[in-house]
């Protein structure tokens, strides 16, 4: 089965490793649940994936793999393996924004999607997206926001994908009822998802990001934090 794309996801605790057909077919799916990183999980989650649909990496013809925002750690550790195996088998790289990726899960009716990860610290990485025949399309750049902040610049009848913040549920019920969340099998950025939007690079013949790939934190690592306060 030639021509398959290699999606893998570790911004989140919800990561996993997906193979997608040529023609947008998800071939097979294997998601990791860990709160202490996927660095020791993603390879072999992968060599397994392969075994059980009886192909080889020789069938990978792209590698796309979750860009940020997320986990620090959890980012590191999937553009380095997506870069380390794009670069023994010769592949183009494609990153994928992570709540691109997320708002890929939405219905294709579903209008404006807000996607959203709990970036700790009283605070939401979120995005903006209308759905679309040819997957999301962005309104805006990622950005980080006060929690309290959240519900305050969300369009009317939105749907929301991904961590919902704290008190959602009262901003929900009195601000704006329109407001809906996805169902809790979405609010997990997939591999199956990254894959696709993967797919649709090598599509659009996107250039190969192998030498340039960085992941996407919205807010600055942690160490420099502690280290432009000083």
């Amino acid at each position: 089965m030639p021509g398959l794309i290699l999606g893998i996801e570790t911004a989140t605790a919800h990561g996993g490793v997906a193979l997608v057909s040529g023609a947008g077919g998800i071939v097979g799916e294997t998601t990791l649940l860990s709160e202490e990183g996927h660095s020791e999980r993603i390879l072999p989650a992968l060599e397994q994936l392969l075994k059980l649909q009886g192909l080889t990496l020789g069938a990978v013809a792209a590698v796309a793999v979750s860009s940020g925002p997320g986990s620090f750690t959890g980012l590191r550790t999937g553009i380095a393996t997506a870069k380390g195996l794009a670069f023994s088998l010769r592949l183009p790289l494609y990153g994928i924004p992570t709540l691109e990726a997320l708002a890929a899960a939405a219905p294709s009716g579903a209008g404006i999607v807000c996607a959203c990860l709990n970036a700790r610290r009283g605070e939401v990485y979120r995005s903006l997206f209308r759905t679309g025949p040819a997957g999301p399309v962005r309104l805006g750049p990622d950005a980080i926001v006060a929690a309290g902040a959240f519900a305050a610049e969300l369009p009317e009848d939105c749907l929301i994908i991904g961590d919902l913040p704290p008190r959602w549920s009262e901003w929900s019920a009195t601000r704006n009822s329109r407001w809906h969340p996805a169902p809790e099998l979405a609010n997990h950025p997939r591999a199956a998802a990254v894959a696709l939007l993967g797919l649709e690079a090598l599509r659009q013949g996107r250039p190969s990001e192998l030498g340039s790939l960085q992941p996407r934190y919205v807010r600055p690592p942690d160490a420099v934090v502690r280290r432009t306060a000083v």
